[in-house]
């Protein structure tokens, strides 16, 4: 019993070393960064611009949103409200909705060209429209992928160049500790991770989110041209 209890106690004062003796994570990012000086502190800004940019990117993208499942049940159901020989709900519905599909899908079934040639122009033009204003946020992504690395090396080259002009500088024919000259390049090297740090993840959603706009914009070219083909072939429209 008293080997145990002592046991324990040498184990619990080692652990009291550590914890004392370690630093916090935020300790560790904090030495990380705050080496890097204001090359570091830009790279800190991309990495956050970055970040807004995928949350917004991210928000405009998602498919539930933008063709909602029940909107797309109602647009293919179209031969149903030819069969009723009304089609007022279906605008209505549309109307109240007003998602990216809904808005589309009013303007393919709202009567208003008199040819299906001329509503899948107009449609489709108003569809890359649409699609361009959901790439909000996306361009500036490419952006960081190349200004991030950059400072990386800028941040790099500018403390290498520091280095070793105090090097140079170094009175003693030795010409200083290797040791220290290790490290100090180690710390120069910081800039560069940090630079590719953040321009990994930021080319990764780049390629994820402009994947996903081609998907989107497939699917909804696929949709309007099946419903403003069965809009003109069920119903007759004319001009007023």
């Amino acid at each position: 019993m008293a080997s145990g209890s002592k046991s324990n106690m040498t184990f619990s004062s080692t652990d009291l070393l550590l914890a004392e003796g370690s630093p916090g994570g935020f300790q560790l990012v904090w030495d990380f960064l705050s080496t890097g000086g204001f090359v570091m502190a830009l790279i800190v800004l991309c990495s956050m611009a970055s970040v807004a940019c995928i949350i917004i990117a991210a928000l405009h993208l998602r498919e539930s949103v933008l063709l909602p499942v029940p909107v797309v049940a109602q647009l293919k159901s179209l031969s149903q409200y030819a069969a009723k020989g009304d089609i007022g709900p279906l605008q209505q519905f549309l109307e109240r909705d007003g998602s990216l599909l809904a808005r589309l899908g009013y303007m393919a079934i709202s009567g208003q060209f008199t040819s299906k040639q001329d509503c899948t122009e107009v449609v489709g033009a108003r569809a890359k429209e649409e699609l361009n204003r959901l790439e909000r946020g996306i361009p500036y992504l490419e952006v960081m992928v190349t200004v991030a690395p950059l400072l990386g090396l800028l941040g790099t080259t500018i403390g290498l160049v520091g280095m070793f002009t105090a090097f140079g500088d170094a009175s003693d024919a030795s010409g200083g500790d290797t040791g220290v000259i290790a490290r100090e390049i180690g710390v120069a090297l910081r800039c560069t991770i940090a630079g590719l740090f953040v321009a990994v993840p930021s080319v990764v959603a780049h390629t994820i989110f402009v994947r996903k706009i081609d998907t989107i914009a497939v699917r909804l070219e696929t949709l309007l041209q099946e419903v403003i083909q069965g809009f003109y072939q069920y119903f007759e429209v004319s001009r007023s």
